[in-house]
């Protein structure tokens, strides 16, 4: 099993780390330097973009915001020397619209008997990027698969919707899920840098400050619950894949490019 975080230190972005090192049920290692995670890139320095390119051989950016995410902050830091693959994990937006295609299209309205925590309410939202998009997410593994160099798959903040793409990929591995809800939750270390690149923090220490951080954290048990509700509501990750036409030559491929 991976004995720590795989962070990775660049200018420009705060919440960038490598999924090598985790270990699948049947004893393989995913490999390092193949699948980066991240937050948005477009801070990204020269130098950062030198070294991802010379150290990763950096091929391919799955980007998982939305077309008005792109359209306020699309700067795009590789030139053409990477690849880059829109994969929204909301409905298609219009880029010029005033209201993010994320109020109100996921289903987050707490059913009555279900508890109204952070926790649970994290769960259910992600939950909705498999009901809403398994294009994308299937596309994500399929890009990742198919890549010459490393991927990096990011979003905004890398924790949210790169944490649940990130979470599909490596049970589609075989790691187990304790590793995967480990991988997750490391993000929440990173939450209060997270919120000052955004322009989201209040000072800190202060009450508002303690309530944003509080709000955007990424606890170990929403990853356990949205794992309980894929199998109980989606069949379990093998099988909700299938329905949405990833085949045993995909699977092939993707643990050939990342099974040791």
């Amino acid at each position: 099993m991976t004995t720590g975080t795989n962070w990775v230190d660049l200018d420009g972005v705060v919440n960038m780390r490598d999924l090598g090192g985790h270990t699948t049920a049947d004893g393989r290692t995913v490999r390092s330097a193949v699948v980066l995670r991240s937050d948005n890139l477009a801070g990204l320095t020269p130098a950062s973009v030198s070294r991802l390119m010379s150290d990763y051989h950096l091929s391919d950016v799955v980007d998982l915001r939305t077309n008005m995410e792109h359209a306020h902050d699309g700067v795009w830091p590789f030139g053409e020397r990477v690849e880059l693959h829109k994969m929204s994990l909301y409905p298609e937006d219009d880029p010029s619209s005033l209201v993010p295609p994320w109020h109100g299209e996921l289903g987050d309205t707490a059913p009555a008997n279900e508890p109204g925590d952070h926790a649970h309410a994290s769960a259910r939202h992600y939950l909705g990027y498999f009901r809403m998009r398994p294009d994308s997410l299937v596309g994500t593994l399929r890009t990742v698969a198919g890549a010459q160099g490393a991927t990096i798959i990011n979003c905004a903040a890398g924790k949210d919707r790169t944490g649940v793409a990130c979470a599909l990929l490596l049970t589609c591995l075989g790691v187990p899920a304790d590793q995967v809800i480990a991988d997750y939750a490391a993000s929440d270390a990173k939450v209060p840098a997270i919120l000052a690149r955004l322009g989201l923090a209040a000072t800190a220490g202060s009450p508002e400050h303690r309530e944003a951080v509080a709000a955007q954290a990424t606890p170990p048990e929403a990853m356990a619950l949205l794992l309980e509700r894929v199998a109980t509501e989606l069949g379990g990750v093998p099988a909700w894949l299938a329905a949405h036409g990833w085949q045993p030559d995909d699977q092939t491929a993707l643990e050939a490019r990342l099974l040791a």
